[in-house]
Formats: C-alpha cells, sequence, structure tokens
C-alpha cells in the first residue's frame, strides 16, 4: 500500500493551472476552514474546471491567486464587469477587488464521501444564496451553533 503525502498547495499550482489550460478538469483536497459549513477542511474535495469571467455569478465558488502569489478559494459576493468580490463561506470580511486575471479556476462539484454535488444544482444555488444573504448574520449563527453542539455533547 502506497503512502500519501501532504504537500502545500502553492507547489502543485503551476501544475493545477496548465491542466486547466489544457481543458482537463481537476479535483483536490479542501484544505482549511475558511469555506465551512460548505467545505470541510481535509473531508471534501472539489472538482475545478477553467471558466470564463463572463460566465461567473454570484454564489459561484472560484480560485484565485492573490497578488502576493498565495491561492484561495472562497465565494463570489458581487461581479462587476471588470472586477469581482470574494468572501469565504466562514468569514464575514469581504476581499476585492479582484480581476479576472487572478481568475484561476471555477469550482464545478463537490465531493463529498463518494457523492458528486454539482454546483449548478437548482438546492444548491438556494443554500448558497441563503448563505449570502446571512453575511451580516453568520457570527450570530456560528455561535448558536456552538452552544447546540455544546449542549449536544453534555446529553
Amino acid at each position: 500500500m502506497s503512502e500519501i503525502k501532504k504537500i502545500k498547495a502553492a507547489s502543485i499550482f503551476p501544475l493545477i493551472s496548465e491542466i486547466l489550460e489544457h481543458g482537463q478538469n481537476t479535483r483536490l483536497t479542501v484544505s482549511g476552514d475558511s469555506m465551512y459549513p460548505f467545505l470541510r477542511d481535509g473531508i471534501d474535495s472539489v472538482e475545478l474546471t477553467k471558466e470564463s469571467y463572463a460566465l461567473l455569478s454570484r454564489g459561484d465558488i472560484v480560485l484565485i491567486q492573490r497578488t502576493d502569489g498565495c491561492y484561495v478559494m472562497h465565494r463570489i459576493v458581487r461581479k462587476n464587469d471588470d472586477c469581482f468580490f470574494m468572501v469565504g463561506d466562514a468569514q464575514q470580511w469581504i476581499e476585492g477587488p479582484l480581476y479576472p486575471r487572478q481568475l484561476v479556476a471555477v469550482v464545478t462539484a463537490i465531493w463529498r464521501k463518494d457523492k458528486r454535488i454539482i454546483c449548478s444544482n437548482i438546492w444548491w444555488r438556494i443554500l448558497s444564496e441563503i448563505w449570502l444573504v446571512s453575511l451580516p448574520f453568520r457570527i450570530l449563527i456560528f455561535k448558536i451553533f456552538r452552544k447546540i453542539h455544546k449542549l449536544s455533547r453534555i446529553g
């Protein structure tokens, strides 16, 4: 049996970018908690594809490269003709403006265990929009969730 090795995502993104440029999709395991509860660290994986900036819309999860070279995957909260803004699902801070040249890929599907969830699915889009609308209340939502979780562990 072969050993699974973890490596920093940034070290493989040049290869991933090349794969995407050749019209192929790729799949990565999620790392980090900024997209919780929709994407779970080390559990879920995402299917990435190259997409035209013109086809992106509010609610899409995108992979971008920041000006400092770091890569991040968050959800589009607002898109204009020449720039967009995004936020992590576990965050309240909106990042932007970001520009089409920073776009690396869009998430087209989520893999949870062996189940593929297509991001264009109407229910996924509705849940994504509800979560975006809840942006001002996320701190409260997470506090309530933690209280419920703590109480359920006691009982």
